[in-house]
Protein backbone atom coordinates (compact mmCIF):
# COMPACT_ATOMS: atom_id res chain seq x y z
CA UNK A 1 0.00 0.00 0.00
CA UNK A 2 2.84 2.39 0.67
CA UNK A 3 3.98 2.12 -2.94
CA UNK A 4 0.43 3.01 -4.09
CA UNK A 5 0.55 6.17 -2.00
CA UNK A 6 4.01 7.15 -3.21
CA UNK A 7 3.10 6.62 -6.88
CA UNK A 8 -0.10 8.65 -6.53
CA UNK A 9 1.66 11.40 -4.59
CA UNK A 10 4.35 11.68 -7.27
CA UNK A 11 1.75 11.80 -10.04
CA UNK A 12 -0.30 14.45 -8.22
CA UNK A 13 2.80 16.55 -7.58
CA UNK A 14 3.65 16.57 -11.27
CA UNK A 15 0.07 17.29 -12.30
CA UNK A 16 -0.40 20.01 -9.69
CA UNK A 17 2.86 21.71 -10.60
CA UNK A 18 2.07 21.78 -14.31
CA UNK A 19 -1.71 21.94 -14.48
CA UNK A 20 -3.14 24.06 -11.69
CA UNK A 21 -5.82 26.09 -13.45
CA UNK A 22 -5.87 28.93 -10.90
CA UNK A 23 -2.65 30.92 -10.63
CA UNK A 24 -1.21 31.38 -7.14
CA UNK A 25 -2.95 34.30 -5.46
CA UNK A 26 -3.47 35.61 -1.98
CA UNK A 27 -6.13 33.84 0.07
CA UNK A 28 -8.26 36.97 -0.01
CA UNK A 29 -8.25 37.32 -3.83
CA UNK A 30 -11.10 36.07 -5.98
CA UNK A 31 -10.14 33.36 -8.46
CA UNK A 32 -12.03 32.02 -11.48
CA UNK A 33 -11.51 29.10 -13.82
CA UNK A 34 -12.99 28.64 -17.26
CA UNK A 35 -13.98 25.05 -18.01
CA UNK A 36 -12.06 25.33 -21.26
CA UNK A 37 -8.87 26.19 -19.35
CA UNK A 38 -8.74 22.88 -17.51
CA UNK A 39 -5.80 20.63 -18.33
CA UNK A 40 -6.82 16.96 -18.15
CA UNK A 41 -4.14 14.35 -17.40
CA UNK A 42 -4.30 10.60 -17.15
CA UNK A 43 -4.75 9.65 -13.49
CA UNK A 44 -2.39 6.74 -12.99
CA UNK A 45 -3.34 5.20 -9.68
CA UNK A 46 -1.93 1.77 -8.77
CA UNK A 47 -4.76 -0.78 -8.63
CA UNK A 48 -7.05 1.36 -10.81
CA UNK A 49 -7.68 0.73 -14.48
CA UNK A 50 -6.59 3.29 -17.04
CA UNK A 51 -9.17 5.72 -18.42
CA UNK A 52 -9.70 8.00 -15.43
CA UNK A 53 -8.55 11.59 -16.02
CA UNK A 54 -7.78 14.34 -13.51
CA UNK A 55 -7.74 18.15 -13.73
CA UNK A 56 -6.51 20.25 -10.82
CA UNK A 57 -8.63 23.39 -10.41
CA UNK A 58 -7.17 24.96 -7.30
CA UNK A 59 -4.64 24.18 -4.61
CA UNK A 60 -2.12 21.39 -4.51
CA UNK A 61 -3.83 18.04 -3.84
CA UNK A 62 -0.43 16.51 -3.01
CA UNK A 63 0.12 18.98 -0.16
CA UNK A 64 -1.63 20.21 2.97
CA UNK A 65 -4.33 22.79 2.45
CA UNK A 66 -7.53 23.03 0.47
CA UNK A 67 -7.75 21.60 -3.03
CA UNK A 68 -10.36 21.31 -5.77
CA UNK A 69 -10.03 18.88 -8.65
CA UNK A 70 -12.15 17.13 -11.23
CA UNK A 71 -12.14 13.50 -12.28
CA UNK A 72 -13.62 12.17 -15.49
CA UNK A 73 -14.51 8.55 -16.17
CA UNK A 74 -15.44 6.83 -19.42
CA UNK A 75 -18.73 4.93 -19.62
CA UNK A 76 -18.51 1.64 -17.73
CA UNK A 77 -15.43 2.60 -15.71
CA UNK A 78 -15.10 0.84 -12.34
CA UNK A 79 -12.80 1.70 -9.47
CA UNK A 80 -11.84 -0.68 -6.65
CA UNK A 81 -12.63 -0.31 -2.97
CA UNK A 82 -10.38 2.37 -1.52
CA UNK A 83 -10.31 5.01 1.20
CA UNK A 84 -8.86 8.46 1.90
CA UNK A 85 -7.35 9.70 5.18
CA UNK A 86 -9.28 12.98 4.87
CA UNK A 87 -12.96 13.61 4.09
CA UNK A 88 -13.96 13.92 0.47
CA UNK A 89 -16.67 16.26 -0.88
CA UNK A 90 -17.98 15.10 -4.26
CA UNK A 91 -20.36 16.88 -6.64
CA UNK A 92 -21.50 15.10 -9.81
CA UNK A 93 -21.27 17.51 -12.75
CA UNK A 94 -22.12 15.21 -15.65
CA UNK A 95 -23.21 11.60 -16.15
CA UNK A 96 -23.91 9.14 -13.35
CA UNK A 97 -21.50 8.26 -10.58
CA UNK A 98 -22.26 4.83 -9.13
CA UNK A 99 -21.00 4.37 -5.60
CA UNK A 100 -21.32 2.18 -2.53
CA UNK A 101 -19.58 2.09 0.81
CA UNK A 102 -17.62 -0.97 1.93
CA UNK A 103 -14.49 -3.01 1.31
CA UNK A 104 -16.09 -5.77 -0.78
CA UNK A 105 -17.34 -4.49 -4.13
CA UNK A 106 -20.82 -5.87 -4.74
CA UNK A 107 -22.84 -4.62 -7.70
CA UNK A 108 -26.06 -4.90 -5.67
CA UNK A 109 -24.86 -2.19 -3.28
CA UNK A 110 -24.21 0.45 -5.95
CA UNK A 111 -26.44 3.51 -6.14
CA UNK A 112 -26.47 6.05 -8.97
CA UNK A 113 -25.93 9.78 -8.43
CA UNK A 114 -26.63 12.25 -11.22
CA UNK A 115 -25.64 15.78 -12.18
CA UNK A 116 -26.09 18.16 -9.26
CA UNK A 117 -25.93 15.45 -6.57
CA UNK A 118 -23.50 15.99 -3.68
CA UNK A 119 -21.84 13.30 -1.57
CA UNK A 120 -19.85 13.62 1.63
CA UNK A 121 -17.47 10.69 2.12
CA UNK A 122 -16.08 10.50 5.67
CA UNK A 123 -12.37 9.89 6.19
CA UNK A 124 -11.10 6.32 6.26
CA UNK A 125 -14.39 4.84 4.96
CA UNK A 126 -13.82 2.40 2.06
CA UNK A 127 -15.96 2.93 -1.02
CA UNK A 128 -16.08 1.60 -4.59
CA UNK A 129 -17.98 2.29 -7.77
CA UNK A 130 -17.66 3.71 -11.23
CA UNK A 131 -19.51 5.53 -13.98
CA UNK A 132 -22.59 5.06 -16.08
CA UNK A 133 -22.10 7.17 -19.19
CA UNK A 134 -19.25 9.63 -19.51
CA UNK A 135 -19.06 11.08 -15.99
CA UNK A 136 -17.35 14.12 -14.44
CA UNK A 137 -17.19 14.78 -10.70
CA UNK A 138 -15.66 17.63 -8.76
CA UNK A 139 -13.83 16.86 -5.51
CA UNK A 140 -12.74 19.25 -2.86
CA UNK A 141 -11.27 18.76 0.53
CA UNK A 142 -8.27 19.16 2.77
CA UNK A 143 -5.02 17.76 1.37
CA UNK A 144 -3.06 15.83 0.93
CA UNK A 145 -5.38 13.85 -1.34
CA UNK A 146 -4.34 10.22 -0.90
CA UNK A 147 -5.88 7.00 -2.24
CA UNK A 148 -5.37 3.76 -0.29
CA UNK A 149 -6.67 0.46 -1.64
CA UNK A 150 -8.98 -1.27 0.85
CA UNK A 151 -7.33 -4.57 -0.02
CA UNK A 152 -4.48 -5.17 -2.45
CA UNK A 153 -6.17 -6.18 -5.67
CA UNK A 154 -5.72 -6.42 -9.40
CA UNK A 155 -7.39 -3.78 -11.61
CA UNK A 156 -11.17 -4.10 -11.69
CA UNK A 157 -11.64 -4.31 -15.46
CA UNK A 158 -14.09 -2.20 -17.44
CA UNK A 159 -17.59 -3.51 -17.87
Amino acid sequence: MRSSFLSLAAALALIAASATAVPAQGADAMATVSGGALVWNDAKVPGFDSGMKLAVINGRPDSTGLYTLRLSFPDGYRFPAHWHPMAEHVTVLEGTLVLAMGESPQESGLKGYGAGDYLYLPPRQPHFGGARGYTVVQLHGQGPFVINLATPAAPTGRR
